[in-house]
């Protein structure tokens, strides 16, 4: 049987943020993404009781980042967004978005992201932000 799982994370959808560095030229992740990658992971590891893949499986990875909607926008314009007619083109960047997720769930919900041969992102607007996975069993 093939193992997959599915979460909706309730979060707004950020960047990883490029590397920092020390004056002495020592590379550090910035505490805004580190902090972003934590409350991923932990809600993975309080909301779903699976072990990672094997490292020899390959698995395919499904995103959908709900983003939120400006709070100027008109209710006119809100209906039309929530319905998926107008979609979110501004910053964050998709890829950018995509690479925080999947560095916080490795280890998580599988063992190594060299695992991934498929990925699959988008971006939507929804009155409550999130980000939504899905993973699977490449076939």
């Amino acid at each position: 049987m093939m193992k997959h799982y599915s979460l909706t994370i309730p979060i707004t959808p950020e960047s990883k943020q490029r590397p920092k560095f020390t004056r002495f030229g020592k590379a550090y992740t910035p505490k805004k993404t580190r902090d972003y990658e934590k409350k991923i992971s932990d809600y993975f590891s309080s909301h779903l009781n699976v072990g990672t893949f094997n490292k020899d499986v390959p698995i395919v990875v499904n995103l959908i980042f709900g983003m939120p909607i400006p709070k100027s926008t008109s209710k006119k314009r809100v209906k039309v967004m929530l319905e998926g007619a107008i979609k979110p083109t501004k910053k964050p960047d998709i890829d950018n978005m995509q690479k925080a997720v999947l560095d916080a769930l490795n280890g998580l919900a599988w063992d190594d992201d060299s695992q991934i041969v498929k990925v699959t992102a988008e971006k939507e607007y929804a009155v409550n932000p999130y980000v939504h996975l899905y993973v699977h069993e490449a076939i």
